[in-house]
């Protein structure tokens, strides 16, 4: 699911969903328990080695330690990591904007199908619009295809009848991959067939198709996504980078100089550790949201937009398109504008303050303690001094 966050900085470290230390932690004890047994084997496998230290494999071991410490400033972490973990959240968010939802056609659908003898070509429009999303969402969302593992689930659902099922099946036996598509033709055929029988207004077509062109893009551009994938040397890149450098970490982080004991690596590598929460988290970052259709944490909610897209579908078509608006009444806006006209057309009328206040709204641009004012402001020539200082001490936006 997505997680949503808010409050001050120490609860939000202490979060568990969604959160770094839910990432990481197995990283995080697999690498502090390979450094503590580098540590603590160490010593004890020289004693039994080279216990009259003629072998020289302590000083070896010092060697090699301060090597890998210096190829760790080798690797470009940082710069590896940023890039990639760009490139992945871009991706990431542009797959959310792929997840069409159907208001914007359905109230085009109104305009263009207003009568009451439209309502059931409304409704059957409205679904068909969420049948394309099930079908198609269930083909890259784990959550939808658990949800729906057969289309008898969607039967279920009330999304689909039997006869719309049977003609689902003739048509993706000949042409496989077809079947999400299927239903947006269906409801062109129905537009089609409410303007021949001269229940629709056919000056809005156009612009219905254009909603429908985009709501059919959005399932392909989702799909085009869900099959082209980041390179996998682009992943495998980074992948190496990272583990490679904790590798030398293992060794190059190691306490050589056992005589120090105020040094605070000689007990826990607290510096390493922050920075293994940093990088392999910006990691993890990356991995996380290459597939978010899937059951982690911060992948999108497609269940829930998929049963808010239908109530608010049948909503649209059903109770607000059958619903008359509200009669017109004179609201504090009104009056206001009324009573302006009124002090412009007399001008013996005294003037008195605004009535737009109420509560803590004032509409006036005095009540504001910061009103926007312009960046710069040029002195023009031949100007009346008193005008330039009146307007320079009021250097408000026109708004």
């Amino acid at each position: 699911m997505t997680i949503s966050y808010s409050g001050n900085f120490f609860r939000l470290l202490l979060r568990w969903k969604g959160s770094i230390w839910r990432s990481v932690w197995r990283e995080l004890f697999f690498f502090l328990f390979l450094f503590y047994a580098i540590r603590f084997s160490a010593p004890h496998f020289f004693d039994w080695a080279d216990p009259d230290e003629t072998k020289g494999y302590r000083k070896i071991f010092k060697v090699m330690c301060n090597e890998f410490h210096e190829y760790t400033k080798m690797i470009p972490l940082t710069f590896l990591l940023g890039f990639y973990v760009s490139n992945v959240v871009s991706r990431w968010w542009r797959q959310f904007e792929c997840l069409k939802w159907p208001e914007d056609f359905l109230s085009i659908l109104c305009l263009l199908l207003p009568s009451k003898e439209s309502r059931p070509a409304r409704h059957q429009i409205a679904r068909y619009l969420n049948l394309t999303s099930a079908l198609a969402w269930r083909d890259v969302s784990t959550k939808i295809r658990l949800r729906f593992p057969c289309l008898r689930n969607i039967i279920d659902a009330g999304l689909l009848t039997e006869k719309e099922y049977e003609k689902l099946q003739d048509i993706n036996e000949p042409s496989p991959g077809i079947r999400w598509l299927t239903p947006l033709h269906w409801v062109q055929q129905l537009i089609d067939a409410e303007i021949a029988a001269g229940r629709g207004n056919a000056n809005f077509v156009s612009v219905a198709m254009n909603e429908l062109k985009a709501f059919r893009i959005s399932f392909r551009r989702l799909y085009c996504h869900d099959w082209v994938c980041v390179p996998l040397v682009y992943t495998q890149v980074a992948a190496l980078a990272t583990y490679s450098y904790f590798f030398f970490c293992l060794f190059g982080r190691q306490d050589l100089n056992h005589d120090d004991f105020y040094s605070l690596d000689s007990f826990f590598p607290l510096f390493t550790v922050v920075q293994f929460l940093f990088f392999v988290g910006w990691f993890k970052v990356g991995q996380d949201l290459m597939r978010p259709f899937g059951l982690d944490d911060d992948d999108f909610e497609l269940s829930y937009i998929l049963d808010r897209n239908i109530v608010t579908s049948f909503t649209i078509v059903d109770s607000l398109q059958d619903d008359d608006p509200p009669k017109f009444e004179e609201d504090v806006f009104w009056k206001h504008h009324s009573e302006q006209q009124q002090m412009h057309q007399n001008m013996f009328l005294p003037k008195v303050p605004s009535s737009l206040k109420w509560g803590r709204i004032d509409l006036s641009r005095n009540a504001h303690k910061h009103p926007p004012k312009l960046h710069t402001y040029l002195e023009m020539k031949h100007q009346d001094p008193e005008e330039y200082k009146n307007r320079k001490n009021n250097k408000f936006i026109a708004w």
